[in-house]
């Protein structure tokens, strides 16, 4: 029996969309954390959630699709012999894929940024607080220095 690719072929091209458009907003995110404008930021994050939600929603009925019609859920499927025949599904599950990898490797830069503002932040923090922002640890004897626990918050 023939398989019907078209709802398969929709499910790629909607879902290609879908990460299309969020790698389009993780590019406008990184442009916002480098300039740390946080209120732009937060305005984005609502935006993101519901391009997760449909990514998230499509991906399942994709899935249900395959499995519905015993198909893997993996490249293997790629080698059903009406998917071989059609021509569409192998140049469209190709940039999805790399979709996923680029949206993937932004996400960890995003990462990346979010973890060093946070490092620099707990350091100045540190700093306003009197804490030692000395980074040797042995005195010139070998010994371990006693840790200042700072004299509280540095008044302005």
């Amino acid at each position: 029996m023939s398989l019907n690719i078209e709802p398969f072929a929709r499910y790629l091209h909607t879902e290609l969309e879908l990460t299309t458009a969020l790698h389009q907003l993780l590019v406008q995110e990184l442009d916002v954390l480098k300039q740390q404008q946080l209120e732009e930021l937060k305005a984005l994050q609502p935006q993101k959630q519901q391009l997760l939600q449909d990514i998230q929603a499509c991906a399942e009925q994709r899935l249900g699709w395959m499995t519905e019609h015993q198909l893997p859920h993996s490249p293997d499927c790629l080698e059903h012999p009406d998917i071989v025949n059609s021509g569409e599904i192998q140049p469209l599950w190709q940039q999805l894929a790399s979709q996923y990898d680029a949206n993937r490797h932004l996400s960890e830069t995003l990462s990346d940024l979010v973890l060093k503002a946070r490092y620099r932040t707990q350091q100045k923090l540190q700093i306003l607080r009197g804490g030692n922002n000395d980074p040797h640890l042995y005195n010139e004897h070998g010994k371990t220095k006693g840790v200042n626990s700072g004299q509280g918050y540095v008044q302005a």
